[in-house]
């Protein structure tokens, strides 16, 4: 599966689960709401990885599992972000990819 790919499927499915919400609640996730529940993500991917590191005391062990379905929600996020706005993420990334091998690599 390409990135392209990932990001019409997590956008298909977004759409869906968004189209019951709507139903269900009166609104469904703006751009907004997608960005604050990333910026959530984000704080549980820092979380998982701060206990795997040792830095944060917890009841309960962190593992990389957790840390694999936890950075699999923010990327998920990212793809219908991107697909929200029209971006194709999959040359963004190789443009972003070569410009680190040209700035650091030389």
């Amino acid at each position: 599966m390409t990135l392209r790919d990932a990001q019409h499927l997590c956008w298909k499915n977004f759409r869906k689960i968004n189209d019951v919400l709507d139903k269900q609640r009166g609104n469904g996730w703006t751009p907004f709401v997608m960005v604050t529940d990333l910026l959530e993500e984000a704080g549980e991917v820092a979380s998982v990885v701060k206990g795997l590191e040792g830095f944060e005391p917890s009841e309960k062990l962190k593992t990389k599992e957790m840390l694999a379905i936890e950075l699999s929600d923010l990327l998920y996020l990212i793809f219908v972000l991107a697909e929200h706005y029209g971006i194709n993420l999959e040359e963004a990334f190789m443009e972003t990819v070569n410009d680190y091998i040209l700035r650091f690599i030389k």
